[in-house]
């Protein structure tokens, strides 16, 4: 009975993602529990993906540069400001693709950088990404 009730949160936590991963750009609810990481640090994490938040001190373009994909994977990258809004958002064409995506960011603070996986499929292998300034 545990294992079922166990299993139930973890479909519906996919299920969670999986909707947010399709919510059309705009303004999004920020989640609390974003990784914080640095700048240009390689990240590694697992589908069906996660939220990740880094600090800028001065006004640049981000860019996330995801080198590594699983070859299942369909990816989603945006770039939030901390207000909630969409400054970018890019769909991989196919499975497996890896990508870049950048956007303005025209004052210090953080900016939260989602690594979504399109189906909600939860993946054996990991992508990995990192942030730079340009």
């Amino acid at each position: 009975m545990h294992r079922d009730v166990f299993s139930m949160r973890i479909e519906l936590l996919v299920l969670g993602i999986c909707l947010m991963a399709l919510v059309a750009p705009g303004l999004a609810t920020l989640p609390s529990d974003a990784q914080v990481i640095n700048l240009d640090e390689n990240v590694s994490g697992y589908a069906p993906g996660a939220y990740y938040r880094v600090e800028i001190s001065e006004p640049a373009t981000l860019q996330v540069i995801l080198d590594q994909v699983p070859a299942e994977m369909q990816t989603r990258i945006a770039i939030i400001n901390e207000e909630g809004a969409w400054l970018a958002s890019e769909d991989a064409a196919s499975p497996g693709e890896k990508m870049t995506v950048e956007a303005a960011a025209d004052l210090p603070g953080w900016y939260y950088i989602a690594i979504l996986e399109l189906s909600g499929k939860t993946l054996v292998d990991p992508y990995s990404f990192r942030v730079v300034t340009v």
